[in-house]
């Protein structure tokens, strides 16, 4: 073997391991999203159901489980992260294409003071933006007294907008300021000596130029808003956001339904990528093939203007495809001849678990009865010690009446 051979061998596991590492989480937390047990896991696995899309269940302890399409939290929080991110981009990209544009204008020793205070946002800590935002604001509701300013300083989705623009802006500049270093001024000065006002150079030819910059640094800035929580968990007062609910949820337990969640959002990322990508090279083809055009009218040889027969060529991503569909339809096949899927199953895994609950209930009662016999014989047990919490003849029988 060679030392090239080799070194691919390498490279090609550590790209492996690397994707494993960066993937791994997201695949398994979509997988626990379609097991029906209470905590998200995949194993041990109960049964393959959509109960966590939908409505979601009452637990074997009377609990209440909500699923994704029956959680009031998760349906808030996501519109308001939604409305909230949708300012931002609003603030955001004018912000950061007006600072890269200023940064091109300014004297050429004032240019990296002006960088360097344009950037400076992104480096302070997004708990010091947000307090500072609620802290500023408050202050100035205050000696605003009853009106729209007081409304404004203490409305928690408004001090978000403007705490998250603080540093979310840095972004888009930086965008613009990549995308304007490759800019040719002569354009500007030509449409000027053409007659052009300063309006027109600006629309006709800089915001046409502008246009992907502008495209990425609202997808950015959107994104960055989105699943913000450092800045936002400060600054939100009283209403929450996605970040915030999930966060909330996690401290008193994972629930499956964030797990449907996760998988929602991954699923809409890879639409959204696909048809990103589809369009492109939708664009790139119809552009070569006008250049073809174009060229094919100016070349007069026709020995030149003889082109060979276009062949069919299958696309590599339909193999890619074809076997992500062959493992679904096998992985189906073992659920369903496992008997892993259906209301059978999950009646089957519902009543062995109220099984196991009602067995240790009613081992605790036996501990707390034979230690309360101790007690009344003069042993060192107390006979207050449990204050009669399993005195209760009808303590089974609020468990969905599996106390038989």
């Amino acid at each position: 073997m060679t030392s090239n051979r080799a070194l691919q061998i390498f490279l090609g596991i550590y790209i492996s391991i690397f994707f494993l590492y960066l993937f791994g989480p997201l695949i398994i937390m979509s997988v626990t999203a379609f097991n029906s047990a209470e905590f998200p896991s995949i194993t041990p696995w109960e049964c393959f159901s959509f109960r966590w899309f939908n409505e979601g269940k009452i637990a074997y302890d009377g609990q209440r489980l909500a699923g994704l399409a029956a959680d009031r939290d998760l349906h808030v929080g996501f519109v308001t992260s939604l409305f909230i991110a949708l300012g931002v981009v609003t603030l955001s990209v004018p912000i950061g294409m007006s600072a890269a544009i200023v940064l091109t204008q300014v004297h050429s020793k004032l240019r990296t003071l002006f960088y360097s205070m344009s950037i400076m946002p992104v480096l302070f800590p997004g708990v010091v933006i947000g307090i500072s935002t609620v802290v500023l604001w408050d202050r100035i509701a205050t000696l605003g007294g009853e009106g729209i300013i007081s409304e404004l300083g203490r409305n928690g989705i408004f001090l978000t907008i403007l705490g998250q623009t603080c540093f979310i802006s840095t972004y888009c500049f930086l965008i613009f300021v990549a995308r304007l270093q490759r800019f040719d001024t002569t354009q500007e000065e030509a449409a000027l000596d053409l007659g052009a006002s300063q309006t027109q150079v600006f629309m006709k030819i800089l915001i046409p130029y502008l246009m992907p910059a502008i495209g990425s640094s609202a997808v950015i800035a959107f994104l960055a808003s989105f699943e913000n929580y450092n800045t936002t968990v400060f600054s939100i007062l009283s209403e929450q956001t996605l970040t915030t609910v999930i966060a909330t949820k996690v401290r008193l337990g994972i629930s499956p339904a964030i797990s449907s969640l996760a998988f929602v959002i991954i699923c809409l990322t890879l639409i959204a990528a696909i048809l990103y990508e589809f369009f492109r090279r939708r664009q790139e083809r119809k552009k070569a093939l006008e250049s073809a055009v174009k060229m094919g009218k100016e070349i007069s040889s026709d020995r030149l203007k003889e082109s060979s027969k276009k062949v069919f060529v299958l696309p590599k991503s339909i193999f890619v495809i074809l076997f992500l569909f062959l493992v679904a339809i096998i992985g189906w096949q073992q659920i369903i001849k496992n008997n892993l899927y259906g209301a059978e199953c999950i009646a089957k895994a519902e009543d062995a678990k109220k099984s196991n609950f009602a067995d240790q209930l009613k081992l605790l009662q036996n501990n707390a009865d034979a230690l309360e016999t101790e007690g009344g014989d003069g042993g060192t047990g107390s006979t207050n010690e449990y204050n009669d919490i399993f005195g209760d003849p009808n303590l089974f029988k609020n468990f969905g009446g599996f106390d038989n």
